[in-house]
């Protein structure tokens, strides 16, 4: 079965445009943890305390939490694909912006427009995905923008903190602008009009949160987050008391996130052993809780 506008674009430009959300997807990402190994560098520009300079994280996440239910809800009728467009473009501002804050508040500044455009397009990125393929093929589309996030944890993140250690901080956003302007363009050029198929309600938000299993995946997940944020947005500034080379952070970094990869694909591995509806479960749980209702009723097609 296929949706109307996967009939009405080659097989060729499906690939690409997904594949234009899956760059999307990893300079979003790429852009979100790029701190994580540039802190201690950022701290010491702009005369903050390393604790402080952890904001440069915790303001893109709360703004985040706000832009992917608040795009559902106020998009209204309005083409996915110009969405899609003005969140890459609040995305390239944003590392921009990075590159010449003067101020620490400029710098947090840039941070909220990146946590503004990357919720916004998790919400929004995922439904686009499933709309441009046929039905039987939306897990693939919606795993290929997955496949930017993971892309972004094993190589994004090692390359800013390599970038920085050649060049500077600053640097690292430059390259995370370039990888931004590649993604506005691809899309520009290759994602279709995509109109609008429903509208979003608060009450579809009250609906959703009213159901056990939501309220229990939304706890369980903040927990996990909560925790996970927590020591790794300080994971450079705890290995330079260690008195570990600045060198090494580039390579644990890589490690971290190859390691992470790994264990989730034994995890899913594991589940769909032990049982194949409660792998489904899951996987549909978190993404209704990542990327709201809209979103996951579009998933929900699979």
């Amino acid at each position: 079965m296929q949706n109307l506008i996967s009939r009405e674009i080659s097989p060729t430009r499906q690939k690409l445009a997904i594949l234009s959300l899956a760059l999307g997807s990893f300079a979003s990402v790429t852009t979100e943890f790029l701190p994580v190994g540039i802190l201690p560098d950022i701290s010491r520009t702009f005369s903050v305390s390393p604790g402080t300079a952890g904001l440069t994280m915790t303001v893109p996440g709360m703004m985040a939490a706000l832009s992917a239910p608040g795009v559902m809800l106020f998009s209204g009728r309005t083409d996915r694909r110009r969405i899609i467009l003005w969140l890459s473009l609040i995305l390239l501002a944003g590392c921009l912006i990075a590159t010449m804050a003067p101020t620490f508040a400029v710098m947090l500044l840039s941070r909220a427009l990146v946590g503004i455009s990357l919720g916004a397009f998790w919400a929004m990125g995922l439904s686009v995905a499933v709309e441009l393929v046929a039905k039987d093929k939306a897990h693939k589309a919606a795993a290929a923008v997955f496949a930017g996030v993971t892309a972004a944890m094993i190589l994004g993140v090692p390359m800013g903190s390599l970038v920085a250690e050649y060049s500077s901080w600053r640097g690292a956003f430059v390259a995370a602008a370039i990888i931004a302007i590649a993604a506005l363009l691809m899309q520009w050029r290759m994602l279709p009009v995509v109109p609008a198929e429903s509208h979003v309600r608060l009450t579809d938000f009250k609906a959703f949160v009213r159901l056990p299993e939501a309220r229990k995946s939304i706890v369980m997940i903040a927990a996990v987050f909560a925790a996970h944020f927590a020591a790794y947005t300080y994971l450079a500034p705890l290995i330079h008391e260690t008195g570990i080379p600045s060198a090494a952070v580039t390579l644990l970094l890589l490690a971290y996130g190859a390691i992470g990869f790994a264990s989730n694909l034994v995890a899913s591995r594991f589940l769909e052993k032990k049982s194949q509806g409660n792998a489904f479960c899951l996987k549909n749980i978190a993404g209704n809780t990542l990327s709201a209702p809209a979103a996951a009723a579009d998933l929900s097609k699979i």
